[in-house]
Parts: C-alpha cells; structure tokens; sequence
C-alpha cells in the first residue's frame, strides 16, 4: 500500500508540473512562505500560551497541543512537500524527468507526517469541544472528575491513535475508508457537543434573568464560560472551513448563527472571534455591583 500510495502520488504531481508548470511554482512558493507564517505564528501562541497564568491549565494544555501539532506542520509535510516540488521543478528544467527517487521514503513521510498532525489536530478540536461542555454541565465537579492526569492521558491517547490513524492510512488499502468513518463521527461529536455547550448556556442565561440576587461571583463564572466556549466553537469552525466540503460548511455555519442566536448572542460574522452581549443587560447583586452586558470578560 505505502508504494502504490507513493506512486500514484508521484505521478499525479509529476503530471502536474508537465503540464500547469506556472501553478507548480506558484503553489511550491505559497507552501514555502505559509510554512514560515505557521511556525512563527505558532511560536508565538505557545509562548503566550505558556505565559498566561488566567487560563485554566487543562483547557492550556488542549491548546498548546493544537498549536504544537499546527507547528509541527509547519515544520515537517509543508516545508517538505514546497522543497520536493521545488526540486522537481528545478529537475524536470533540466529535462530530468525521472522522479523515482523520491519513492518510496521522502514522499511516503511527507503524507506519514501529514495524516498524523491532520488527525491530532482533528482529535484536539474535539477533546476541546467535549472539555468545555462538560466545564459547563458539571460545574463545580467540573475540577474534580477532569483532573491535570487525566488530561495528560486524553492528550497522550490522541497522539497514539494519530500514529495509528497515520499508519493505517500508509499500509492499509481500507484505511483511508477507515479514517473517513472515524472523521465523521468525530465531527458528528463535535457538532453535537457544541449545541449542548449552547443550550446549557441558554438554560444558566435564563437562570440569571429570572434570579438577580445570584452572586456576581457566579455571574462572572457564568459569563466566562460562555465567551469560552465561543472561543472554542471559533476554533472549530475555522477547522471546518479547511477541512470540511462547502456545502457541508454552509449548513454547519447556519447551524451554529442560528444556535448562538438562541442564546441572545450576537452573531457577527466580521468579528467571529469575539462574542457581544446584546445592549441593555445588566445584572446586579445585593451590593450594587453592576455587570455591563457588553463588558468582555475573558478567562
């Protein structure tokens, strides 16, 4: 299975560059100049990341491992796939059009590295989705049943099975069938995770309305896991956008505009990345203490 994936890869790009060699080139420079954008850009969410003492350190830790496997990327398949095809250009300029020595070993790891950082990342994203949900659902037992050990063996479980999903996907015939099943469930698990997160948020939304000698302390909390879990479904969907068909995207994205605005968010698709509170909510304690509905209050 690896040969015949490195063949047929090889000829697909060998046809590529006979016959679109302007796109060829164009595309070698953007994998070049992208895979710099991507390491430097991820250097410096790992070290903010790293820094940050006000985000919680399981939630930290999910993170730093997307930003690690979106480094890693960077790093590994995208330079390797812009510096292969810049050396076919460069070979077949020459009039060499023999290309076999990059089967097997160089094209075989350039995709081995590729489905694994694809399938960490994807594998992330959901632990993210289901991490928050279960933030929200349980709440004080929150800290107690998702403890820093456990966390620690969810990250160590998703790395091992991206090795496994990798590894399948090279030496087994069925195993890009195989992938594309546990992709969709995995997406199936993320969506549905996310409208839970939603309609949680909209029951403690109600709460507040109904109770205003909540404690402001509760309310900040409340309000904290909101934007948190909007950050995170920011995350998600900009995966989408990457990975997912556009059809399929468009009916992901409805679904999500039309969930956040039950929720009496704002849905601006400008400014995805942050949520604003509708004008003209105020909830207020037995001190006096006054909470801006617009106030942005991050975690």
């Amino acid at each position: 299975m690896a040969s015949e994936l490195c063949t047929d890869t090889l000829g697909h790009l060998s046809s590529l560059i006979q016959f679109h060699r302007t796109f060829m080139l164009a595309y070698c420079i953007l994998l070049l100049l992208f895979s710099v954008v991507a390491v430097l850009g991820n250097v410096l969410v790992i070290h903010a990341l790293w820094k940050v003492s006000s985000i919680p350190s399981n939630i930290k830790k999910l993170f730093l491992s997307l930003a690690f496997s979106d480094l890693a990327v960077g790093m590994l398949p995208q330079l390797m796939l812009g510096v292969n095809i810049a050396v076919m250009l460069s070979q077949t300029s020459n009039g060499d059009r023999n290309l076999a020595s990059f089967c097997p070993v160089i094209v075989t790891a350039c995709y081995f590295f590729i489905f694994l950082l694809c399938s960490a990342s994807f594998l992330t994203i959901a632990a993210i989705a289901v991490d928050r949900l279960l933030a929200i659902l349980l709440h004080l037992r929150y800290r107690e049943l998702v403890t820093s050990k456990r966390v620690n063996m969810a990250l160590i479980m998703v790395w091992l099975t991206s090795g496994f999903a990798a590894s399948i996907s090279i030496l087994l015939t069925v195993g890009n069938m195989v992938i594309a099943t546990v992709q969709f469930i995995l997406l199936l698990l993320t969506t549905v995770a996310y409208v839970r997160i939603f309609n949680a948020v909209k029951y403690h939304h109600n709460q507040i309305q109904s109770q205003l000698q909540l404690q402001s302390v509760q309310v900040v909390d409340l309000l904290r896991q909101k934007k948190s879990a909007m950050n995170a479904l920011v995350v998600y969907v900009v995966f989408l956008i990457f990975a997912a068909p556009e059809s399929k995207l468009n009916r992901v994205m409805n679904m999500v505009e039309t969930t956040v605005e039950d929720v009496e968010l704002q849905w601006n698709p400008k400014k995805s990345a942050v949520a604003h509170m509708r004008r003209g909510v105020h909830v207020s304690d037995n001190s006096g203490m006054i909470l801006d509905g617009m106030a942005r209050i991050g975690q």
